[in-house]
C-alpha cells in the first residue's frame, strides 16, 4: 500500500513558536486556579504560572526570529502521522489499566513504526529506556500516584 505524501511549505520556527505560546497560555490559564503566593512563600500555582510565562516568552522570541528565515518545504507522510496519533491514543487508554511502564513501552514501540530506519532491536531498547525513565521520573521522583504495571 502506497503512503500518501503531502508537501507543505511552512516555516518550522513560526509553527513551533506559536505552538509554545499556545501551550504556555493554556497552562497559565489553568494555573490561575491555584494560589500564586510570593517569592518567599510560594503557592501551588507559582511554578506553573512562572514556567508558562517563560514558555510564552520563548515562543514569542522564536516566532519573531522565525520571520528572519525563509520558509522551507517538508514532505508530510500521512501514514506516519496516523501511526504517531494512534500511539498517543493507545498510551492514554493503557495508562490506568496497564500502568505507566507498560503504556510508555507500547506507545514508544507503536510510534517508532513511523521511522522506517529503526530496527526491532532499536525499538525495544528505545521503548525500555523511555519506559524506565518515565517510571523513575513520574512515580519515583515526583511520587505520582499511578500504577507501574498491570493490575
Amino acid at each position: 500500500m502506497a503512503m500518501r505524501k503531502v508537501t507543505l511549505k511552512i516555516n518550522h520556527e513560526l509553527f513551533g513558536g506559536l505552538l509554545l505560546i499556545g501551550i504556555g497560555a493554556y497552562a497559565y490559564y489553568h494555573g490561575q486556579q491555584y494560589a500564586f503566593g510570593s517569592l518567599v512563600r510560594m503557592g501551588p500555582g507559582f511554578l506553573p504560572q512562572v514556567l508558562s510565562v517563560m514558555l510564552c516568552a520563548m515562543g514569542g522570541i522564536l516566532t519573531v526570529t522565525s520571520q528572519l528565515k525563509p520558509s522551507s518545504s517538508i514532505d508530510l507522510q500521512l501514514g506516519q502521522v496516523l501511526i504517531v496519533a494512534v500511539s498517543m491514543v493507545l498510551f492514554a487508554l493503557l495508562l490506568r489499566p496497564a500502568g505507566l511502564f507498560t503504556a510508555a513501552f507500547v506507545g514508544v514501540v507503536i510510534s517508532s513504526w513511523a521511522d522506517r530506519q529503526i530496527t526491532w532491536l532499536g525499538r525495544i531498547i528505545l521503548a525500555l529506556v523511555v519506559a524506565a525513565l518515565a517510571s523513575l521520573i513520574f512515580i519515583v521522583g515526583l511520587g505520582m500516584n499511578m500504577p507501574l504495571w498491570w493490575g
